[in-house]
């Protein structure tokens, strides 16, 4: 049985390197005078050397580690104890028909970020917009106070609208 083993090719690029420089090293001794080629191809061989010092880390193999997603957990429901069961009182009717309340998008300059904005100060319909002060409201969303008259103004002329 024959097994095979894979070629890594960071060795033989660090083996390449390391014959580069023990080249470079045995050329010193014999480069006497100071002449321009043996020194240009002792430089030759350092930066090859590196050249193959650098491809060879680049291919090292990499190791991951490979994480294993978790089973979902199981959840077993409890039956709760059941409470006795008291009737409820019927729900009556509103004895005041609530009008539709109208969108604060529909106001210039209101989008779904001021609508949020303006939902946590209680102000959820044009009309609550409406009889809100300008200037409370410009301080309570940090604005300008002329932004605020403009939606409050607009709020006020939509009221009428829908009154008329």
């Amino acid at each position: 049985m024959r097994l095979s083993v894979p070629l890594r090719f960071d060795i033989v690029f660090y083996v390449l390197g390391i014959l580069c420089f023990v080249f470079a090293a045995l050329i010193i001794p014999f480069l006497g005078g100071v002449t321009l080629l043996p020194v240009a191809f002792l430089i030759v061989l350092l930066l090859f050397g590196l050249l193959f010092a650098a491809f060879g880390y680049s291919t090292r193999p990499r190791h991951y580690r490979i994480v294993t997603p978790k089973p979902p957990e199981v959840k077993t429901e409890e039956k709760p104890t059941e409470a006795p069961r008291t009737p409820k009182a019927p729900q009556l009717p509103p004895s005041e028909p609530s009008k539709p309340r109208t969108e604060l998008t529909r106001i210039k300059g209101i989008g779904t970020k001021r609508v949020q904005q303006l939902n946590a100060l209680q102000i959820m319909s044009v009309e609550d917009l409406a009889t809100f002060s300008a200037e409370e409201l410009a301080d309570k969303l940090k604005v300008s106070s002329k932004i605020t008259a403009k939606w409050v103004e607009q709020a006020q002329n939509l009221v009428k609208e829908r009154t008329v």
